[in-house]
């Protein structure tokens, strides 16, 4: 057998570790901060999207784990918000014949789900007329809220090329009172536009702050009729 030096072991060992570092690396979970982002997250949801889909659907880098683990909060903010004058929409009868109707068909409990939801309101006009009693839907809070923030992480990625730290806290919150509305609105010069808009679907805008890039505000509306406001701030981080 051919004897080989040790120069000759250390020049190979140098070589392969050469090779090693070469090689293409998983960028990391733009949700979690994960090493192995090896799936491509949609966002928003592929779901929210009637076929045919478009193209240009944004995706970004995501752990296994975090792409799967909100199927089913985004389900339920599906199926929450076609019953309200989303589902009415052009894109919302898409929704419901293509998949919503067999949704509710198949899912004992994201019926029982939205059934606890439906809640008896009082209606008034924008001028204090009353409307008498209507059946209203309730979202889930923090379900909802949960599909929102993490498609503010995936947007803030796709705007900004950078992940937002998983320690940097997003606050949402879905506007329904036209004072909510008139408050947001104020900020509409200070935000930009999406650089990807699905109209009737799914628009944005946004900006963040200069001296301060994790700190961002997002106007986001979905399906033309629900819209949330939500920021993120680098003062008030989520504690481990």
């Amino acid at each position: 057998m051919e004897h080989v030096s040790n120069k000759h072991r250390v020049e190979l060992s140098s070589d392969i570790t050469r090779a090693i570092d070469m090689q293409p690396k998983s960028p990391k979970c733009v949700y979690c901060g994960a090493p192995h982002g090896t799936t491509q997250d949609h966002v928003p949801p592929k779901s929210f999207f009637p076929t045919p889909k478009p193209s240009n659907l944004i995706t970004v880098p995501a752990c296994w784990s975090c792409n799967a683990g909100s199927a089913k909060d985004e389900d339920l903010f599906l199926a929450t918000f076609m019953f309200t004058e989303a589902g009415v929409t052009d894109t919302g009868k898409k929704l419901w014949d293509q998949k919503l109707h067999r949704m509710y068909k198949k899912n004992i409990g994201l019926r029982k789900l939205i059934a606890s939801s439906l809640k008896k309101i009082e209606l008034t006009t924008l001028a204090g007329i009353y409307l008498g009693r209507r059946l209203a839907i309730k979202p889930d809070k923090i379900r909802s809220e949960r599909v929102v923030n993490k498609i503010v992480r995936g947007l803030y990625y796709h705007e900004f090329k950078e992940p937002l730290s998983p320690s940097v806290e997003i606050v949402s919150h879905f506007l329904q009172r036209p004072s909510e509305i008139s408050y947001v609105e104020k900020f509409a010069p200070m935000l930009l536009f999406g650089s990807r808009k699905w109209p009737g679907v799914f628009e944005y805008r946004f900006n963040r702050v200069v001296d301060q890039p994790k700190g961002s505000m997002w106007v986001i509306r979905f399906f033309g009729k629900i819209v949330f406001w939500a920021v993120s701030s680098p003062f008030c981080s989520i504690k481990s």
